[in-house]
C-alpha cells in the first residue's frame, strides 16, 4: 500500500478506514462468545502493521481448539462457533475488501473464481434483505459474462470500475 488516506470503493471510506473496520468489528463480535482477542496496533501510525497484528491474533485464536469451539451466547451469531462465524464472515469481508484496497491503489485484482461464485451465491440466497441492512450498496448492473468476483463486487454495490 502506498496511500492508506485514498479513497475506496466503499463510499466515504478510506483505505485506513477499510482496516479500522477488519480489526473492530470481528473482536467486538467476539466478546458474544466470551472471547477476548487483545493485540497491539497503531492503526494511525501503522496500518499494515495493525492488520498482521490482527492476523497473528486470529491465527492464534483458530489454532486453540477451545477457543476455536467456543459458542456465541449473543448477537448475529448466537449458537454458532468462532471457527464458523470466521469462515462465514470473516473471511468472506476480507476477501471483498482486497477488492477495495486493491481499487483504492488504482490496481486490479482477480478475485478467486470459485470462493467468488460461492459468497455471491451466498449473498443472491438473501434476496432484498442484504440491502435493506444499509451494509451494501445497490447492486451495480454487470454483464453475466463478467468473471464472478466482478459480479460479486457489483452485487455488494461495487463499481467495477473504481480506480482503473
Amino acid at each position: 500500500m502506498h496511500d492508506w488516506s485514498a479513497a475506496t470503493p466503499c463510499a466515504g471510506w478510506s483505505a485506513r478506514d477499510i482496516v479500522n473496520h477488519l480489526v473492530t468489528w470481528y473482536p467486538a463480535n467476539l466478546r458474544n462468545a466470551g472471547i477476548d482477542l487483545s493485540f497491539t496496533h497503531d492503526l494511525q501510525a501503522d496500518p499494515a502493521g495493525t492488520w498482521f497484528a490482527f492476523v497473528e491474533a486470529v491465527r492464534g485464536l483458530l489454532a486453540d481448539p477451545e477457543r476455536a469451539d467456543a459458542v456465541f451466547t449473543a448477537g448475529p451469531d448466537e449458537g454458532g462457533t468462532v471457527a464458523r462465524a470466521t469462515a462465514g464472515f470473516l473471511l468472506p469481508d476480507i476477501f471483498m475488501h482486497t477488492w477495495d484496497l486493491a481499487r483504492s491503489q488504482g490496481n486490479d485484482v482477480r478475485l478467486d473464481e470459485d470462493y467468488a461464485a460461492r459468497n455471491l451465491a451466498g449473498l443472491e440466497s438473501l434476496g432484498e434483505a442484504l440491502h435493506e441492512t444499509g451494509q451494501f450498496g445497490p447492486p451495480v448492473s454487470v454483464s453475466p459474462a463478467e468473471p464472478a468476483g466482478v459480479r460479486l463486487m457489483a452485487y455488494v454495490g461495487r463499481d467495477p470500475g473504481f480506480g482503473l
